[in-house]
């Protein structure tokens, strides 16, 4: 069963306990939305270490003939985009990317072998049938922490700890070290452990250069 992630409120409320606000009225009000940006800061943080394995997904899309450009994911950042990949047949390949500008002189249709990044997905060269299926994996855009019932995307415990050490340095509070402490603890045990469980980039079959660069198909 999949464990629900704290919600921005619930994280707020368990920060303004640690520091001393949780029965100060108006004074945890004044307050919350400082700690709120504390706790976005710190997801923000956290999510652009690496790539957290639980963001990681794909979307699987079919090509279209002559057609090279391909939008998307809604949910992809971008600049996240981690590898293409085309299916023919039951055979994965996956594209290398940069489109040199000797490929843009022939645009002969083949099977797709490299893609650019742009506002579209470019792919060289243009797909010759619609029966490839084009994948991309990519990490997930980090959604916004706005609403109280908003839930945080990772670790709710690491970007607690995240949050309260910054609060706690900012009211200079003397226990700030020893979260600190915790916080770094903790998120060298889930690198780790997330580093070790990353089989997405990983290609165990040799890469054919020739296959990369394989010429369009004669019909």
């Amino acid at each position: 069963m999949t464990t629900l992630k704290k919600t921005l409120g619930e994280i707020r409320s368990e920060i303004l306990a640690r520091l001393g606000f949780g029965g100060g009225g108006s004074a945890a009000i004044t307050n919350s939305t400082l700690i709120d940006s504390f706790i976005r800061d710190g997801q923000y943080q956290l999510y652009n270490q690496f790539d957290w394995r639980e963001l990681i997904k794909y979307h699987d899309q079919s090509t279209g003939i002559d057609q090279s450009f391909y939008d998307y994911p809604d949910d992809c950042n971008i600049e996240r985009l981690i590898k293409v990949e085309l299916k023919e047949n039951d055979t994965w390949y996956e594209l290398k990317e940069e489109i040199t500008l000797y490929m843009r002189s022939d645009m002969t249709s083949g099977r797709p072998c490299r893609y650019e990044r742009f506002s579209q997905i470019e792919v060289w060269p243009p797909a010759d049938v619609s029966t490839y299926t084009l994948r991309c994996w990519y990490v997930m855009a980090l959604p916004d922490l706005v609403l109280d019932s908003d839930r945080v995307v990772i670790d709710s415990n690491l970007v607690f700890l995240h949050a309260l050490t910054n609060a706690k340095s900012h009211y200079r509070q003397p226990d700030a070290n020893i979260y600190a402490s915790q916080l770094e603890t903790l998120l060298n045990r889930l690198r780790a452990k997330n580093r070790r469980n990353e089989p997405i980039r990983r290609n165990n079959k040799p890469t054919n250069e020739w296959d990369l660069m394989s010429p369009p198909r004669v019909v």
